[in-house]
């Protein structure tokens, strides 16, 4: 029989598991859920529009093993506390897990906290409240109007244009934007210190992308060992540090260089900020988030997802002036013009991030607020349905390019194991060829052009048409400050990329640690194609 433990906490990461051990004591057990358990279905739409738009929650793929665990223990534990993020989603799954293990969402179950030091968690603990209804509606108002919407534009985007074109609320008006942008060379960073405030500040004087201040915020927030977390829940309001304020250069030897960097930015800007940043004349991250800001769209949680699901669908490209709509962005855009203008309008965005407010404040109603907006949209849903009539079918896009054996255009194919070109003249000419993209940079090892092949699951593979240079790691847009060849990142799973340049003869790959992460991969391909050489010689 396992052994019951007085108390358990569940939160939901397993940074924040680590964290909270360090100061619940022995009489609490912690365990994490690793992000929600149940959510709404990826391959369909999950909202039964006929019965309110209600949701159809199922377990998140993969968290079956992990969800019998979880059953196992929580059954064992004398009490259980929720110490899910201090925010809508994190109430969410606070509620799941009320419905999943069997807590009374009534009962003082709830904890709040947003520093990760001991007096706050045994402070929230002695405080626990009940779930807080108004902030699960709030966080369900977005997840199901978003859903809807971007589920269904899914569907009139594939019939208009072809199979796998989508796009959502926030994405189409980013990209929008994005076609009308001019470049700015300056503009002003003030205000308190927000999440999305740091990032441009942490992008404009630290080089760091948006990905990797979210992760190095987070880490920082989550704490170490030797100091515990350094600021409060970054998420919310304005990024403040804890109660317990450290000087950077006492926490310097717990952390890494770029923890370090950051935690001093945050250290010296956390009063506010006032920066005049150059943009080098570019549509980039700055010049986007800045127009954001002048427009007064909150942005800090959804830019990184949004720019980069836009590189990866191909409806911009990153290239030596900065973020450029493609034609395949543009056809996008034409087809989402004269139906959901309105609805997709930063107008439109803003109002419903006012109703979400409004539902968390307990001043609207969740399902009235999804019936407007769902409701709206399925009208225009409807009238762009019915305008495509027969020709409601995916279409083949047409390349630029001809085929090499029989001189017919060639058109782009959307296969399962990623995207390639076939002849227009099929089934007279079956000639098929890997679609590749050509960027702006330049092979660092000849000089030529670096182009792009993208294969299923959205992963890319760089090389060159003039040598055998050939990498998966991204090439990026600034050239090395040292040599000027082309920079690439090098991505780690669950941590910041490796920024390095692409010349192995540059003086800044001296003794760098990318060099022995290539060489164990060039060695380990090569050992691949051995055994497959020699599998074919027997």
């Amino acid at each position: 029989m396992a052994e019951k433990v007085k108390s358990l906490i569940l939160t939901e990461s397993a940074g924040a598991a680590r964290a909270i051990k360090k100061f619940a004591g022995s009489s609490y057990g912690v365990v994490s859920t690793e992000g929600f358990l149940k959510d709404l279905p990826r391959s369909r739409i999950g909202i039964d529009a006929e019965k309110g738009y209600a949701p159809d929650y199922i377990t998140v793929r993969g968290k079956g093993p992990l969800l019998n665990e979880l059953r196992k223990k929580t059954a064992n534990a004398g009490r259980i506390f929720l110490a899910t993020n201090p925010d809508a989603a994190g109430e969410f799954l606070a509620l799941q897990c009320c419905e999943l293990f069997g807590v009374n969402e009534k009962s003082n179950c709830r904890v709040i906290f947003d520093e990760f030091t001991k007096p706050p968690l045994k402070a929230a603990l002695e405080k626990a409240r009940p779930i807080d209804m108004k902030l699960v509606d709030a966080f369900q108002t977005r997840q199901l109007i978003d859903k809807f919407m971007s589920h269904r534009v899914g569907e009139y985007l594939e019939c208009k244009i072809f199979r796998g074109v989508k796009v959502g609320r926030f994405r189409a008006m980013l990209l929008k934007l994005i076609s009308t942008l001019k470049p700015v060379e300056t503009f002003e960073l003030s205000g308190a210190l927000t999440f999305g405030r740091l990032q441009e500040l942490a992008l404009a004087k630290l080089n760091f992308s948006m990905p990797k201040t979210r992760l190095l915020t987070d880490q920082l927030y989550e704490g170490f060992d030797e100091c515990g977390g350094l600021i409060k829940y970054p998420h919310g309001g304005a990024i403040r540090l804890t109660e317990n304020v450290r000087e950077p250069a006492g926490v310097k030897d717990f952390l890494t260089e770029n923890q370090f960097k950051l935690y001093e930015l945050i250290y010296v800007a956390a009063g506010g900020v006032s920066e005049k940043v150059s943009s080098d004349g570019k549509i980039s991250d700055l010049t986007v988030t800045a127009a954001l800001d002048e427009l007064g769209v909150d942005w800090a949680e959804f830019y990184s997802i949004g720019v980069n699901s836009l590189l990866k669908r191909k409806y911009i490209a990153a290239g030596a002036t900065g973020y450029a709509v493609t034609d395949l962005g543009k056809r996008v855009l034409s087809a989402l013009e004269g139906y959901f203008d309105e609805i997709f309008s930063v107008k439109t965005y803003k109002e419903i991030s006012a109703q979400i407010c409004a539902v968390a404040g307990g001043k609207a109603e969740k399902n009235s607020v999804v019936a407007k907006y769902c409701g709206a949209f399925s009208k225009k849903f409807s009238a762009a349905m019915e305008s495509l009539g027969e020709n409601a079918n995916p279409k083949d896009e047409l390349s630029d390019e001809v085929c090499d054996k029989c001189g017919r255009p060639m058109i782009v194919k959307h296969g399962r194991y990623g995207t390639f070109l076939a002849c227009s003249g099929y089934p007279e000419c079956k000639n098929i060829r890997p679609h590749v993209d050509y960027l702006a940079q330049k092979c660092p090892k000849c000089g030529g052009r670096i182009t792009r092949q993208t294969f299923r699951g959205g992963r890319n593979l760089y090389g060159c048409d003039s040598c055998d240079f050939r990498t998966w790691d991204d090439p990026l847009e600034n050239p090395c400050k040292e040599c000027g060849s082309t920079m690439f990142a090098h991505k780690f799973r669950g941590r910041a990329p490796m920024v390095y340049c692409g010349n192995e003869n540059c003086k800044s790959r001296e003794n760098h640690p990318i060099n022995k992460i290539l060489a164990d991969a060039q060695r380990r391909y090569e050992a691949k194609k051995n055994l497959k050489d020699s599998g074919r010689e027997n």
